[in-house]
């Protein structure tokens, strides 16, 4: 009885074993095809960040990497043909979830998309000085800008969170911190290959 049990455990190693080896090469080729779009993606992020702001460089750098660990992760087991019924259940749940709670906290989505807004289109800058018309008097220097609120800090010290949509919504006055100097995105372009080619 004994020895009968032995035997189907070492059978069932062997099987599992040739099915790893089996599927190992695919898994390899998943790994490498998702690192190199890390690499890509992280390429991508820094020329973003460059162009826009360094602010969110980092949040974005982190997301950026769980993402393809959690894409890494699904495309290893997709390889060794384990099911993953269940675990496509479970994401699609959660998602709902979330979109439920997207949809509960708006004003959250609105100031996180005013905030991609005021990257691509760079309103102001940190280090500037800004004034808002309505409600008057309220004013400062920009001493940081996150997903929800830009902070500034008035003549006294005092700091004052202000909603990122807000910018969008109200008249607001600008002295930039430091010299401004507008161009155009070819001719940044245009400088950055030059400074490579040198």
């Amino acid at each position: 009885m004994n020895w009968l049990f032995e035997q189907s455990t070492i059978d069932d190693i062997k099987r599992v074993s040739l099915h790893i080896v089996g599927h190992l090469p695919k898994a390899l080729v998943y790994i490498v095809f998702i690192t190199v779009l890390y690499f890509i993606a992280k390429r991508l992020l820094l020329f973003l960040s460059m162009r826009t702001s360094a602010t969110f460089a980092e949040p974005m750098r982190r997301a950026t990497k769980y993402f393809f660990v959690f894409v890494g992760v699904i495309a290893v087991f997709g390889a060794f043909e384990a099911d993953l019924g269940s675990l496509w259940a479970m994401i699609g749940t959660v998602a709902a979830l979330i979109a439920v709670g997207f949809v509960a906290m708006w004003s959250v989505l609105s100031n996180l998309s005013c905030t991609v807004l005021i990257l691509f289109f760079r309103p102001f800058e940190v280090g500037d000085d800004i004034e808002f018309t309505d409600p008057a008097g309220l004013r400062g220097k920009v001493i940081n800008l996150n997903f929800a609120y830009t902070t500034l800090q008035d003549d006294e010290g005092r700091l004052i969170q202000i909603p990122n949509n807000l910018f969008f919504q109200r008249i607001v006055k600008r002295r930039p911190g430091g010299k401004v100097v507008e161009t155009t995105l070819a001719e940044q372009l245009y400088k950055d290959e030059h400074h490579k080619e040198v």
